[in-house]
């Protein structure tokens, strides 16, 4: 029987049926681009209504421009988890084949210093250990840094973001 890597062509995860699983995912990633999208457009035409109105209710002060009112505006009405989550998922899918070969690359250069011990022969249970929880890690790792960056970069409320 062949190992694995030789069946799939040097890839390891050659064998799994790709758009079973990345299929949901992209779908689930298109879905929350599509939703974002729909947040973003008429979301300046918003901002500039609601400025009008504010300025006919003497709501907003002179020292506030329309320009810094309605990029205020924007940030703080943005469509920020739909877009952040589509990120992270396309993220995760572009990047995961990456990910794979290079594991695949570092495993089998730990294999050969190992001496070509079988306990990490490619194909095998560790090796498949390696690459599946490396696969988890690497897609937790990129979850962490996009919550990182999107709470880093949460805006206050309209009147908050306008004293600034």
């Amino acid at each position: 029987m062949k190992p694995l890597y030789a069946i799939s062509g040097g890839m390891v995860y050659g064998d799994i049926v790709l758009w079973a699983v990345f299929g949901p995912v992209a779908l689930v990633a298109f879905v929350f681009t599509i939703r974002a999208a729909i947040g973003w457009v008429g979301l300046t035409k918003e901002a500039n209504d609601d400025f009008a109105y504010r300025c006919e209710q003497d709501m907003v002060g002179a020292h506030v421009a329309q320009d810094r009112f309605v990029s205020a505006y924007r940030r703080v009405h943005a469509p920020r988890v739909s877009s952040y989550v589509a990120a992270t998922l396309w993220t995760v899918l572009l990047a995961t084949p990456l990910i794979a070969k290079i594991m695949e690359v570092l495993l089998d250069m730990l294999w050969r210093a190992s001496g070509r011990s079988r306990v990490f022969e490619p194909g095998y249970l560790v090796w498949a250990f390696f690459i599946f929880f490396g696969l988890m890690g690497a897609w937790a790792a990129i979850a962490f840094l996009s919550a990182r960056r999107f709470h880093a970069r949460t805006p206050g409320r309209l009147e908050d973001e306008l004293a600034r």
